[in-house]
């Protein structure tokens, strides 16, 4: 499922599209549009998570409440999309008979897809070096950006951020970094 390398002509006129799930419902959805042939992708993360005494990795959505679906909307019957169980609606513009969805730009959802496992979790295993700009991803620091310092490449790095009126020294895991 992750990347084609051939693609026909018919398959060149399909494009990616947004779904918006319901709350917490992005299996479901999956789930049911795949049985009715239509082709999904839900990236995932890992998030630790408490249950009971212990913590637990868990695989939940990289877009909470969001997953891609790839249409053709010239020949398939796209709006039982909006049918779905699970599914809230397509994302689009316009309203009522006029409604159309809007899709995605080529090549983005194949880049999520070359970044994910095949499972769907999203990976950034990407060389990082001293003095790269990074972006974190996840965790209480998610979305602020910093310098690299130092770290290993597998497992923990340090990352100089500028918050609090100074520069300060974070401690995160590796697989929470995007270059920048």
């Amino acid at each position: 499922m992750t990347g084609k390398i051939g693609l026909s002509a018919e398959e060149d006129q399909a494009h990616w599209y947004v779904v918006q799930t319901q709350a917490g419902k992005e299996r479901l959805a999956e789930g049911q549009l795949r049985n009715q042939n239509f082709e999904t992708f839900c990236p995932t993360r890992q998030r630790m998570r408490r249950i009971g005494k212990r913590m637990c990795a868990t695989l939940d959505p990289f877009f909470p409440n969001y997953l891609f679906v790839r249409l053709d909307i010239a020949r398939q019957r796209w709006r039982s999309v909006n049918g779905t169980i699970g599914v809230a609606h397509l994302v689009g513009f316009g309203s009522g008979s006029e409604a159309r969805p809007a899709p995605l730009p080529r090549g983005l959802v194949e880049h999520f897809q070359a970044l994910s496992t095949p499972e769907g979790e999203m990976r950034f295993d990407e060389a990082l070096s001293p003095g790269d700009r990074v972006r974190i991803v996840g965790g209480p620091f998610h979305a602020l950006c910093g310098i690299l310092e130092k770290g290993d490449a597998k497992h923990r790095v340090s990352i100089l951020l500028d918050i609090l009126s100074g520069t300060r020294r974070v401690d995160v895991a590796r697989d929470c970094l995007v270059r920048i």
